[in-house]
């Protein structure tokens, strides 16, 4: 878990201080120890949802109503909606939405 540990404290310290989620690819292996650091010491919600053999997507949010958020969030955004509603979830200003947006538009 070390490997994994500093990073998942970082996201998890971010979402507890306003960031509304965040999620990283983890080896299955080490989801209960990730929940445990989560929850535990974060007092964090966490969802996960399966990635490929042996991996998942796994997600720490503060609030409640984020799960239904992160439900409804497309695996490969297309569509201007799309890079916005997973900028606001990972907690970018609306400036750094349009910048993001603006650059991908200029490459397509």
């Amino acid at each position: 878990m070390d490997a994994i540990g500093p990073e998942l404290r970082n996201y998890c310290y971010m979402v507890q201080r306003g960031k509304p989620a965040a999620s990283m690819a983890l080896q299955t292996r080490y989801v209960e120890e990730a929940t445990t650091i989560a929850t535990e010491e974060y007092q964090l919600h966490i969802y996960t949802e399966e990635l490929s053999d042996g991996w998942v997507t796994f997600w720490v949010y503060k609030y409640s109503h984020i799960l239904n958020v992160i439900k409804m969030t497309p695996q490969e955004p297309v569509t201007t909606f799309d890079h916005w509603l997973l900028g606001k979830l990972f907690g970018y200003e609306e400036a750094a939405i349009q910048e993001f947006l603006s650059v991908k538009h200029e490459h397509s």
